[in-house]
């Protein structure tokens, strides 16, 4: 037998500032996601029944054009993500935030549903990647190791928080600015907040200044050769023929898309086929938006601390609950806990998804594979307009009964299978 020498990382002998900055990105991220959700995906359903008669189009039209909006974002999620990887995700969020304000700007000169579309689809589709989960979630991922689950959490609740506050805020600003000047309202936060808190504030990893993750010391790496690094191809073939990689897709295939397709019709559902008002929708949407909030850090703390195949089930479980008192209560309380339940499953989503992924592959590949998932689960953005096909022809009954067979197959495939409860790679 030959003796090795075992090298070990050893932290720096540095003091530690008072507060870990992590911390002050995790707020940021908090806002960014509050603002950048605020605009589009918790407006939409608000603006919808607005859109529909400005434009004269039916529920089908408009819902195509939200669903290529989300197809797209998921189309280009691979190459945002390749981004966040190599690049300065603060250069990256700023030329996204700049991009979707221009976007907003140009719906104050809009005059036909296909000028509409083009701009939803080329501006706010493109952008969002960049200032989302997807940038959101690689920062966290840069910053916590250790309690990642719960940054994660923390991290995007800002999106949740904006479920509850923005509907409200839009149903008043669509009756008192109008949904044109509301956003230009968007657009103005965007350049005046959103980007130069970017610019300021945003650091890629804490090595940046001189700290380690989690607010530990950093740490001396050890002195050894280190391993070639993998080109592009070799890193994208590695994603795409890991069976853990096809689990997490067929897990969460199921799942993705129905909540952004909820929010966007069940404003309708509530206020054309029950004769509820829009501020009853709002505040559907608030109860749902509120719920997502507990979903998120309840979520991301059992990721750090509990099984997680158990993490998933329960998520799939408040999913498919939501969907059974949907398919058979009309009543307002019934509503309000079936929007309660399908906002806990949502809040639970990107925290489990994200902690999974960062365990299989590491920090370095985070974004690449995430941005991979995401062009994976593009199909599932169809689930809007599909609820907007069904609901024209067959009534909304119908397309939550399809969503609760959704949800039987991905608590089938979560049972067949096997989660991490702990880093596979580094």
């Amino acid at each position: 037998m030959t003796n090795k020498t075992i090298e070990t990382i050893e932290p720096l002998e540095t003091s530690q500032p008072r507060v870990f900055y992590g911390y002050i990105l995790v707020a940021y991220s908090f806002s960014i996601g509050f603002l950048a959700s605020s605009f589009f995906l918790h407006s939409r359903g608000i603006f919808f029944p607005l859109w529909m008669d400005e434009f004269g189009v039916d529920r089908t039209q408009l819902s195509l054009v939200v669903t290529l909006t989300l197809f797209t974002g998921s189309c280009l999620a691979p190459i945002i993500g390749n981004l966040l990887d190599r690049l300065s995700i603060r250069l990256i969020s700023t030329l996204g935030a700049c991009w979707m304000a221009t976007g907003y700007l140009l719906l104050q000169q809009v005059d036909s549903f296909a000028g509409f579309a083009v701009i939803m689809i080329g501006f706010q589709g493109v952008a969002w990647g960049t200032l989302g989960p997807l940038a959101q979630t690689k920062l966290m991922v840069n910053w916590f190791t250790r309690n990642r689950g719960m940054a994660i959490g923390v991290a995007i609740m800002g999106i949740s928080v904006a479920g509850v506050v923005m509907p409200l805020a839009a149903t008043f600003l669509a009756e008192t600015l109008g949904w044109r000047d509301t956003y230009a309202l968007y657009s103005a936060l965007l350049l005046l907040l959103v980007v130069p808190a970017t610019l300021y504030l945003v650091r890629q990893a804490p090595a940046d200044l001189g700290l380690g993750a989690d607010g530990d010391a950093p740490l001396i790496q050890p002195t050894s050769q280190p391993s070639a690094p993998q080109n592009q191809i070799q890193v994208y073939r590695e994603f795409l023929t890991s069976r853990e990689f096809w689990t997490v897709v067929l897990t969460f295939g199921m799942m993705n898309g129905v909540y952004s397709a909820m929010i966007t019709h069940l404003p309708s559902y509530l206020s054309m086929d029950l004769d509820f008002s829009l501020y009853d929708a709002a505040h559907a949407l608030g109860v749902s938006g509120a719920c997502a909030i507990l979903g998120k850090i309840v979520f991301g703390w059992l990721m750090d601390h509990f099984n997680a195949k158990v993490t998933v089930m329960l998520t799939v479980l408040a999913y498919f609950c939501a969907m059974l008192i949907l398919m058979t209560f009309a009543d307002y309380t019934a509503i309000l806990i079936a929007s309660g339940l399908f906002g806990l499953a949502f809040g639970a989503m990107i925290p489990v998804r994200s902690v999974l992924l960062s365990r299989l592959f590491g920090v370095t590949k985070f974004s690449r594979v995430n941005g991979l998932l995401a062009f994976f689960l593009a199909p599932a953005t169809f689930w809007t307009v599909i609820a907007g096909y069904v609901a024209d022809h067959h009534g909304y009954v119908t397309i939550f009964q399809i969503w609760a067979l959704a949800f039987l197959v991905a608590g089938a495939i979560t049972l067949m299978i096997q989660f991490p409860n702990q880093d596979l790679t580094d």
